[in-house]
């Protein structure tokens, strides 16, 4: 694994979707492949489902395996500033417009690389 320079962006998104059926979840993997790729200081992707029947987690009492999404998107920015433009930027805003419809709920976790 390599290591990230501080100040790298960590940017997860978590979808609830109204419709989760196949055709729905492929149909908003697919826009998010699209329209949430290739912005300048973007240093990685991943489109995700969620991980079923896992239960590794169950080992300890303390640990919860938070399990209320259907989608995950994460991307990783080389600095605030790349990712402050990513959420400007008109083909993110596609993104929102074109399936926010289809979301019950969103959850947004951002985390950095510290110095």
């Amino acid at each position: 694994m390599t290591k990230e320079k501080p100040g790298t962006i960590h940017h997860s998104i978590y979808i609830l979707m109204k419709d989760a059926s196949a055709e729905a979840i492929e149909r908003q993997l697919q826009l998010g492949r699209e329209l949430l790729t290739g912005h300048p200081g973007q240093a990685g992707f991943s489109a995700t489902v969620l991980a079923t029947g896992l239960v590794r987690h169950q080992q300890v009492p303390y640990l919860q395996n938070y399990t209320a999404f259907t989608v995950s998107f994460h991307a990783i920015w080389e600095d605030a500033a790349a990712h402050d433009r990513y959420q400007t930027s008109d083909r993110h805003k596609r993104f929102i417009a074109q399936s926010n419809s289809n979301w019950e709920r969103l959850i947004v976790l951002d985390s950095v690389v510290p110095e």
